[in-house]
């Protein structure tokens, strides 16, 4: 029987992902010999890791890394791939098909191994059953692989795992660009006296002042905003896939009894269109806040490019406060 060795290079963070790929591959052919440093025994107890990973790269006739934000920062993941790309260029593989990058979203196709010498070769989709089914039926016409029972099954139940895997290790926050602003046709010395913010790992805290000067006759600014910008676009309406009852959940302690309210808004595409805006009432202390996804479902939805929390004029009892935005997630297993 030929076996065709397949090597899944890959960041730790992504460690359940590769399992569950690694899984698949080996369920369509008995032909297929995957190694994944992470799955259960890949590594025997007492053996060199590096000696391993380094026989079993030499050793593969398929490359696969899977392209991540982790795996830029993976050194080793990278050093793999550096071994790779001189095993192709050295001639030391055969197949012109050696390396089969597949990447994961954020990171898009189109640049995934851009500043690379394999920078042209065409990279997958990992969670699209369509660049799934095309990768394997390659390896059917070439004759390295035969397609068992099932596999558009096995390839749509993988796609919606590592789909949920995704979401749930999404982090709204730390993916986001946080910034704030106000009605800048008011007067300022410095747009610290009006709004300013700071951002630590999970939460941002917001501290404002519409009349900074206490001026009885000024003119106070028609908004202050706190947004958290998505330079990629946030895709909410794939939490919509999983549950209609999913929510954009978060927790707004206010410091202060000066707020009483602050609308949400979503607003999609390069134009910063709002797609949609929400009040809440606030209180002094905790608020725990839900707003629901399913009212602003649209294609419009998978391209957020801006979360907003606005505090108008009429939104305080005092024109000082102080609030935080902190336990930012979207719940879609309810």
């Amino acid at each position: 029987m030929i076996i065709l060795k397949i090597f899944i290079s890959h960041a730790s963070a992504n460690r359940p992902i590769a399992e569950r790929f690694a899984t698949l591959l080996g369920s369509v052919d008995n032909s297929v010999d995957v190694f994944c440093s992470s799955q259960e025994g890949a590594i025997k107890i007492g053996s060199d890791f590096v000696n391993t990973i380094l026989k079993e790269l030499a050793e593969s006739d398929l490359f696969i890394p899977i392209i991540s934000k982790e795996y830029y920062n993976s050194h080793f993941a990278m050093i793999e791939l550096g071994i790779a790309c001189a095993y192709l260029f050295g001639n030391q593989k055969q197949s012109e098909e050696y390396i089969s990058p597949f990447v994961l979203f954020p990171v898009r196709r189109s640049y995934a191994l851009s500043g690379t010498p394999i920078s042209n070769l065409q990279a997958g989709e990992l969670n699209n059953p369509s660049h799934l089914r095309n990768f394997l039926n390659e390896l059917v016409d070439e004759g390295k692989i035969h397609l068992g029972a099932r596999v558009n099954e096995k390839i749509n139940s993988f796609v919606y795992e590592i789909d949920k895997i995704q979401l749930k290790q999404h982090d709204l926050l730390q993916d986001s660009h946080p910034g704030v602003f106000f009605d800048d046709s008011v007067f300022y010395q410095d747009k610290s006296d009006i709004v300013q913010c700071s951002i630590s790992n999970d939460s941002v805290t917001v501290n404002f002042n519409m009349n900074p000067y206490e001026s009885e006759n000024a003119k106070l600014p028609n908004f202050v905003s706190l947004a958290l910008r998505y330079i990629d676009l946030l895709d909410l309406g794939r939490y919509l896939d999983f549950c209609e009852l999913s929510s954009l959940d978060f927790v707004l302690t206010s410091f202060t009894n000066s707020l009483k309210k602050i609308t949400v808004e979503f607003k999609c595409t390069d134009n910063n269109k709002i797609l949609d805006s929400f009040e809440f009432a606030i209180h002094y202390g905790e608020n725990r806040i839900s707003v629901p996804l399913l009212p602003m479902k649209s294609d419009a939805l998978g391209h957020i490019s801006e979360v907003c929390f606005v505090v108008h004029p009429e939104d305080v009892v005092e024109a000082e406060g102080m609030f935080r935005i902190g336990e930012l997630f979207v719940n879609f297993e309810k």
